[in-house]
């Protein structure tokens, strides 16, 4: 009866350094492949970041603009009125007359 338990205790170790062994097979083929995807993710990383700043840059260089023309369309809209104002006084008024035939 101790043979058996000899014969599982050596199977079992058997089995343990196996899973060891693959282990360490599939880590080193398998780390180049991590080694270049955390090097892809800090090259785009970086992009984004860069990214982000050109935004920026161009969000500041807008802003500008913007109220540049958020001015002008005030004034344009101001000036619509005053023509529509001036073009309505200068009409002459028209009586309400029929005209019969």
């Amino acid at each position: 009866m101790e043979w058996v338990l000899a014969l599982l205790a050596v199977g079992c170790l058997f089995f343990a350094a196996q899973v060891v062994i693959d282990y360490y097979r599939y880590k080193r083929a398998i780390e180049p492949r991590l080694d270049r995807a955390d090097e892809l993710r800090e090259e785009l990383q970086g992009k984004i970041e860069h990214a982000n700043e050109q935004l920026e840059q161009t969000r500041s260089t807008l802003e500008p603009a913007r109220e540049e023309v958020a001015q002008l369309e005030r004034e344009y809209s101001e000036l619509q009125n005053q023509v529509r104002l001036e073009t309505d006084q200068q009409r002459p008024t028209r009586p309400n007359t029929k005209l019969e035939r």
